[in-house]
């Protein structure tokens, strides 16, 4: 709650505030709830539909095998076995009953393969436009001042995730009045901060990224692989099991060393006498083969690390690298294993 004094007050900060007044059935008000929409492409590899997103944990049955699917990361085990057999159907058949999270994040139970095949089929196609957009966020907790219908003072909702957002915007019309409280930032597609101060820029800065990047809205599965790589190596600690060249093995060099990556892209290593520091990306130059890109500086022996690698292999509990080829004698092969 805000306090006010007086009401010469109430009348200047009404006054003040109309300039940054949100109303609905706007642009802005259809841009903001646009892009507050559940995305439900991250889950593609199971239900080929951008509109719903899947409760995890769930349970799938892939070519036979048996797969628990507890967190994003493991959508790669659904990958890997729809992979393992390049001559077959790849029918991913789900264990219900499952609970599914609708574009309004309405959650739906469903019991059998008929009811859940009616919210697929309810879904854009493949690649289709649709209507979330999924190329900038905000940077949470913003707010607003909310004023009730026969209220003289405005109450403060802050709001600290799409969904409230979302519920925010579509019941613009229970309010008399709802203003933003700015600045407040917004994050790209490319992790870009755009700070802005009034309606007017907040518009353009979502109208300007309207569909400068891939949504991931298509059902081939490989270009998920950066999202699924990154919550991959965030979650848990890590050792490296192997690290070798065509000539010798440098493992023991590592031995006691616990790696972590950050999702803010910073990674560390610690043993017993000190911690090493280092960055960590994703070269995502090539969807379907990224790299992972480590710098640990000049710190022995980890600068040996600082490579673009290759992935080879990615398991439930571990990560392949390479880099250089066998042929040209200037083989590297680097092996993280989660702990």
């Amino acid at each position: 709650m805000i306090g006010i004094s007086c009401q010469d007050s109430i009348t200047e900060t009404i006054e003040k505030d109309e300039v940054n007044q949100l109303s609905a059935n706007t642009n802005l008000s259809n841009l903001l709830g646009r892009v507050a929409l559940n995305d439900g492409s991250k889950d593609n590899i199971i239900d080929r539909a951008n509109n719903i997103s899947i409760v995890l944990p769930i349970t799938v049955i892939v070519n036979g095998i048996e797969i628990n699917i507890t967190s994003v990361s493991d959508y790669q085990l659904v990958e890997n076995a729809i992979e393992a057999f390049p001559d077959d159907n790849d029918i991913i058949n789900i264990i219900f009953p499952i609970d599914i999270i609708l574009p309004d994040y309405t959650r739906v139970t469903i019991s059998n393969q008929a009811q859940f095949d009616f919210y697929v089929n309810q879904s854009t196609e493949d690649n289709e436009i649709d209507e979330d957009l999924e190329c900038i966020d905000f940077k949470y907790p913003i707010s607003f001042e909310a004023l009730a219908f026969n209220a003289s003072i405005p109450t403060t909702i802050v709001i600290t995730n799409d969904a409230e957002l979302y519920e925010l915007i579509e019941n613009l019309d229970n309010f008399a009045s709802v203003n933003f409280n700015f600045p407040i930032t917004l994050v790209t597609f490319e992790n870009i901060e755009i700070a802005v101060t009034d309606l007017d820029a907040l518009e353009s800065a979502i109208e300007n990224t309207i569909d400068i990047c891939d949504e991931d809205d298509d059902f081939d599965f490989n270009d998920d692989d950066e999202a699924v790589l990154f919550d991959f190596l965030t979650r848990g600690d890590w050792i490296i099991d192997e690290y070798s060249t065509d000539e010798e093995e440098f493992t023991e060099d590592y031995n006691g060393y616990i790696f972590t990556f950050e999702s803010a892209m910073s990674v560390s290593s610690v043993n017993d006498a000190s911690t090493v520091s280092g960055t960590w990306t994703i070269d995502n130059t090539d969807p379907n083969n990224l790299l992972v890109v480590l710098d640990f500086g000049a710190v022995m022996p980890h600068s040996n690390l600082n490579e673009s690698w290759k992935i080879t292999n990615l398991e439930a509990d571990s990560l392949s690298l390479e880099i250089g080829s066998e042929s040209n004698g200037d083989l590297k092969v680097l092996v993280f294993e989660k702990l």
